[in-house]
């Protein structure tokens, strides 16, 4: 199990799919189609030796001693089927199958909450809302829901990793992963060589330009659906707060503001603040308008 932080925050710029989430206590997970991003998820394999001669003169050069017995295992006329498997059986699943649930990592010295170029961003130029989630709870939900529906129980958090390029698969790695096949069988060895973990790298990797996210996203695979969208219930306290924008139209009676209403309603415990200006700052400062000891506010 990866080491998760305790909390995870969701931008919506669209307060009517905030209000899905509060109002209806579910989270909406969304097909790779529907991201506005090309390039992410990077569902292509694209090794860095393309054609079967390709990787001989690698192994030529390298491990001259080793090339006999590399194309026993995988002689000529089994490398198409060696790559297509890869891209049929491993990214053509994922692209077909995957729903991702996108979420900013919530840390002591840093809250996404603060951060203007989110807001602006995805918050719909500071009119939206952002809710912040409990990630142990969300973990459980879609674990429940993973075995429900394929009786796996899959990790279900990654941490996006942020570079320049996409991670490199090389001629050494596919050279390694093969010359494994002839030792050990078993396909949980198999899935720690460096193929394996390359592969998925770059499943989990983005563009530098968007390492001020610093996204965690929760993961989700139904193979049964055409749908583009999966939904997934929330158990009582997932909601841990609730950050309404500066530009938020938040209505006089603060009580019966339909999110603040909402929100104590199925989430008596979550907090509720409303953004403002810091005064002669580039910033924000947050009121507290309602939490578990004002529920009544």
């Amino acid at each position: 199990m990866i080491e998760m932080p305790q909390r995870v925050m969701r931008f919506y710029g669209k307060i009517e799919y905030a209000l899905e989430c509060i109002g209806f206590k579910e989270i909406t997970l969304i097909h790779k189609d529907k991201i506005n991003d090309p390039f992410d998820p990077y569902f292509y394999f694209e090794p860095d030796c393309n054609t079967y001669q390709d990787i001989i003169n690698y192994i030529q050069q390298h491990h001259e001693k080793s090339l006999q017995q590399f194309t026993l295992i995988l002689p000529k006329e089994n490398w198409g089927s060696f790559i297509n498997g890869i891209e049929e059986d491993y990214f053509k699943n994922l692209r077909n199958s995957t729903f991702i649930f996108s979420t900013c990592e919530v840390s002591e010295d840093k809250h996404p909450k603060d951060n203007l170029y989110m807001w602006s961003h995805y918050g719909d130029g500071h009119r939206g809302v952002a809710i912040e989630f409990d990630t142990a709870l969300l973990t459980k939900t879609v674990l429940e829901d993973q075995e429900r529906l394929h009786g796996e129980n899959l990790e279900p958090w990654f941490e996006i990793n942020y570079q320049d390029d996409v991670p490199k698969i090389t001629c050494e790695h596919i050279f390694q992963h093969i010359m494994s096949l002839a030792n050990n069988a078993n396909e949980e060895a198999l899935e720690q060589t460096e193929l394996a973990k390359t592969l998925r790298l770059v499943f989990r990797t983005k563009s530098m330009i968007w390492k001020e996210e610093k996204e965690w996203r929760l993961m989700k695979q139904n193979k049964d659906t055409k749908l583009k969208i999966q939904r997934v219930n929330l158990l009582h306290n997932t909601v841990t707060a609730v950050y309404l924008g500066l530009c938020y139209n938040l209505i006089d009676d603060r009580k019966n503001d339909e999110f603040v209403f909402e929100t104590r309603r199925n989430f008596p415990r979550a907090e509720i603040f409303k953004a403002g200006r810091k005064k002669g700052k580039f910033a924000l400062d947050f009121e507290r308008i309602a939490g578990p000891d004002n529920a009544n506010t």
